[in-house]
């Protein structure tokens, strides 16, 4: 009997592995109004976010400003050390958010690194967890020019606004779509 229920655990956790490929694949768009101070400085109406979910995470595939056709395709951050000095910055909200990397060599990464952080010539984001009627808290870091370090540029709060449909079909070429500056607009 023991080992029945085992095999019918083990074949659960084999389905749900085998299902959640199929469930990451979906991309999603959603949008957040600004609503501190620094978030309407920085973004101006908000962000739009497309993303993935999987079983266990979210993975951010694009950030774009709602109101203007500039965006970026952030990477996570994968440099151990670097994360632990970003996440002690963000004080009571350390571990509240997923750390991704900008650009630096990508043309609208080098403009949301220097209009988040002046100065810096490199930048990251944490971005808190993207949920349904769930206001978002995001922190923009960048490299101290100085010493290198990173430094806490901003940290802005967004409430939501609404999870849009994405241009069918959803597949890889989609996020490129989202990001042509006539996306949205009759015809596109």
């Amino acid at each position: 009997m023991i080992r029945f229920v085992f095999r019918a655990a083990g074949l659960a956790a084999l389905l749900l592995a085998t299902a959640a490929p199929a469930q990451a694949a979906a991309k999603r768009m959603v949008s957040y109004d600004s609503t501190s101070p620094d978030a309407r400085r920085l973004t101006g109406a908000g962000l739009t976010f497309v993303f993935t979910r999987s079983f266990l995470r979210t993975r951010i595939l694009a950030v774009r400003a709602t109101a203007v056709p500039v965006g970026i395709l952030p990477r996570p951050s994968t440099d151990g050390q670097i994360n632990r000095q970003l996440d002690a910055l963000m004080g009571e909200d350390a571990g509240s958010g997923d750390l991704y990397l900008i650009d630096p060599d990508a043309e609208e990464g080098r403009v949301m690194i220097k209009a988040f952080c002046p100065g810096s010539t490199a930048g990251w984001l944490a971005i808190g967890r993207i949920a349904f009627r769930r206001d978002l808290r995001v922190h923009a870091f960048g490299d101290d020019p100085a010493t290198g370090a990173p430094r806490l540029c901003a940290v802005m709060d967004f409430t939501f606004r609404g999870e849009w449909q994405m241009p069918a079909p959803n597949t890889p070429g989609v996020t490129k779509r989202v990001f042509k500056p006539d996306y949205g607009r009759p015809g596109s």
